[in-house]
């Protein structure tokens, strides 16, 4: 896209953003954003990068993110590594790496000098300098009397511990400390394992009424790691500023900091979170009051990412170039969660979801390779068969709730319906889990997440999709939608898995978007579409062209497995599907289309002829259907009806063309595109003279789309 296209673009966004801010004005309510773009390396090496959330690599990547965002527009702002969720089958919770930096004119950590943000650069901190530190510390405080040694288990006590502790707390607005005094040990003895000193304190052999928190300073990789106990914001800033004083005077180099970010800041900081996510470096976006905020915030990230070596696209191994593999995300709630605006309007949920659930194109057109019942974002009509139904009654509640609503009251209605197959409420569609939860640590916290959007490979795509979304949004809140739910049945994934019907749905959306002087511009849309549904090859005749393009698919569960200690269940992922359109002066093809000698008939809707197909591209295990053969190359034959004009035919290799498959992923985007073009291969038609006598198995489940793996039949 040009420089002056760009420009241009940006310029129709802000006047598009305008009036959406405009109209939530009137009728007083700040709609919040924000969302989870992720990132990989340029050559993901490694399960980190596939299928791991940890792993030896991600965490050097936040780092070297968080210091380019020091570097440019947080200048002052204190980076430190947390610690998160602990998932089942995990050895460790997983970490996240904060960017906090406060809101006023104030820097947070002044001394950027003193952290070490690059991990390819080696850290020379000196552990003999750890006593003296830790003392200044501890003396700046006025608890020096306090501060103990600890050790490792098993080790030779002889003056040299592997870390300094300061237990520490705030009463009173003093800095309050005690001495430890374990029951089996006269020192401190660390528990095994490579956390930080700060989580390997065994509190538990305290007596109850002591103190169990405490700072800690220590060695790690060369570093000098500074561990932050659990503080309210104004004691974790106070503390910030002493630290900051003792590394400056100390003249400190290469300090890390690591532990609890502070409670209760509220609107004092601004918190960037990277995240440790199963094959990507996740950043969690600050709230934003309105898009434009959203987007400049998504602007700093993609730089940042840039500059640490990161991308937004994965190439595969067959030169298809897709999105990084994890959910972007986008969550939309209000300043605080009293009042929610959401809550305020409870009849805005019910539209929500009764829209979702009649246009497919909110959860297909954005989203990721993997889609259906089985996927990250299932729709609630992918679910249990009652679902939908029991949905309609839940609707029927919530647009009777008075304002403001109860969230408790919401979260009940709507805590046991909106789940993927397993139950789990935070994989679904429209996830509710963040919003009055109150089984959770973060369940309060008034926001709908909306996970049916992918990472784009373009900053700006990614915010022209938020900008929909949130118009989309705004005209739910100033024309409710009362329609009742639609039982699609079969025909969702038939119909809306492929690109046109798609393409249409968001038409029909956005006109309605624009009768409300909106002003959303169709183009905005469609170079994140395209990318998501490229056309992979066309068939050029005399009257017009049979264009290729990839379409959705949906990849079955298989049955549950025991792998190792886990119970684990693979999708079948053997399928895929594409979209054939034909585009020219006639209404249908003036021929016959041949797929693998099956005789393509053809579907008219919304002005459009088009036909999906899906087929069997690959072998897998476990899968579906053991007795259908691989049907990759899909052999494409044009039959013209008037027997003067030229037979056209074209190979289309799920796989490599000229082996079983490739050695190696693509190096770069460029031999991605190359792989992608050479899987398309025009060929010499057969004898004019064919006999077409086959045509594909029809089912009740499929109106728009042949599936290939069906025996096909001969005309009577």
């Amino acid at each position: 896209m040009t420089a002056r296209r760009v420009k241009n673009h940006r310029s129709g966004y802000l006047k598009c953003a305008q009036a959406i801010e405009s109209r939530l004005s009137e009728h007083g309510i700040v709609l919040t954003m924000g969302g989870e773009p992720t990132f990989i390396p340029r050559q993901p090496v490694g399960r980190e990068w596939s299928v791991d959330a940890l792993g030896p690599q991600k965490l050097g990547y936040a780092r070297r993110m968080a210091a380019a965002m020091i570097a440019g527009p947080y200048p002052g702002a204190l980076a430190m590594q947390v610690f998160g969720k602990w998932y089942p089958g995990e050895a460790l919770p997983r970490w996240n790496f904060l960017l906090l930096d406060t809101n006023d004119d104030k820097p947070l950590w002044p001394a950027t000098h003193c952290l070490h943000l690059d991990d390819t650069i080696p850290a020379k901190s000196r552990r003999q300098a750890l006593k003296l530190t830790a003392s200044t510390i501890a003396k700046a405080l006025d608890l020096k009397a306090f501060l103990q040694p600890a050790y490792e288990q098993g080790k030779d006590a002889s003056n040299n511990p592997s870390a300094w502790v300061l237990p520490l707390t705030v009463e009173s607005n003093q800095w309050v400390s005690e001495q430890w005094h374990f029951p089996e040990s006269k020192r401190i003895e660390l528990l095994m394992g490579d956390s930080p000193a700060g989580l390997r304190i065994p509190f538990f052999k305290l007596p109850d009424s002591s103190l169990k928190r405490a700072l800690t300073i220590e060695e790690m990789d060369g570093t000098l790691a500074v561990f932050i106990p659990p503080l309210e914001w104004t004691d974790f800033r106070r503390l910030l500023e002493i630290l900051s004083r003792v590394a400056e005077e100390s003249g400190g180099r290469n300090w890390v900091f690591c532990g609890y970010g502070p409670s209760e800041a509220g609107d004092a900081l601004t918190v960037y979170g990277l995240a440790a996510d199963p094959g990507v470096l996740e950043v969690n976006l600050p709230p934003a009051h309105n898009w434009q905020g959203y987007a400049e915030m998504l602007h700093t990230v993609h730089q940042a990412a840039e500059k640490a070596g990161l991308v937004t696209v994965k190439c595969h191994l067959n030169g298809a170039v897709r999105g990084t593999g994890g959910g972007s995300h986008l969550a939309f709630g209000g300043p605080s969660t009293n009042p929610n605006p959401f809550l305020l309007n409870p009849q805005w949920i019910s539209s929500i979801l009764r829209y979702w659930q009649h246009h497919p194109a909110l959860s297909y057109a954005f989203t990721g390779q993997y889609v259906g019942p089985g996927s990250q974002a299932p729709r609630v009509d992918e679910g249990p068969v009652h679902g939908l139904y029991e949905l309609e009654v839940a609707c029927e509640g919530l647009e009777r709730l008075p304002s403001p609503a109860d969230g408790a009251l919401v979260d009940q209605f709507l805590r046991n319906l909106l789940t993927d197959s397993s139950g789990n409420t935070h994989r679904a569609e429209l996830c509710f889990d963040k919003f009055a939860n109150p089984l959770t640590n973060n369940g309060m916290l008034g926001i709908i997440e909306l996970r049916a959007f992918e990472t784009q490979p373009e900053c700006e795509w990614m915010a022209a999709i938020a900008l929909f979304i949130r118009a989309v949004l705004v005209r739910l809140l100033l024309q409710p939608f009362k329609e009742p739910l639609r039982r699609w049945g079969p025909l969702l994934h038939d119909r809306y898995f492929l690109t046109s019907l798609l393409w249409h749905d968001i038409e029909v959306m956005l006109t309605e978007i624009n009768a409300l002087n909106l002003n959303f511009n169709n183009a905005w849309l469609r170079p994140a579409f395209d990318f998501r549904f490229p056309e992979v090859g066309k068939i050029e005749i005399a009257n017009g062209t049979i264009h290729v393009r990839q379409a959705l698919e949906s990849w079955p569960l298989m049955a549950e497995e025991s792998r190792d200690t886990a119970t684990v269940r693979v999708v079948d992922n053997s399928t895929d599907r594409l979209e054939l359109q034909w585009v020219g002066d006639a209404e249908s093809p003036p021929g016959t289309l041949l797929v693998n000698g099956i005789a393509i008939d053809w579907k008219h809707v919304n002005g459009k002829v088009l036909r999906g197909l899906r087929y069997k591209c690959a072998s897998a295990y476990p899968a579906l259907h053991p007795h259908v053969p691989i049907q990759s190359p899909l052999r494409f034959e044009w039959i013209p009806s008037n027997p003067q004009q030229q037979s056209v035919a074209a190979l289309y290799h799920y796989w490599n063309p000229n082996a079983p498959t490739y050695d190696n992923p693509p190096a770069s985007i460029k031999q991605a595109h190359q792989r992608s073009q050479q899987r398309w291969q025009a060929i010499s038609p057969a004898s004019k003279s064919r006999a077409v006598n086959l045509t594909a198995c029809v089912a009740p489940e499929f109106d728009f789309t042949i599936d290939l793996r069906r025996a096909a039949k001969s005309y009577s």
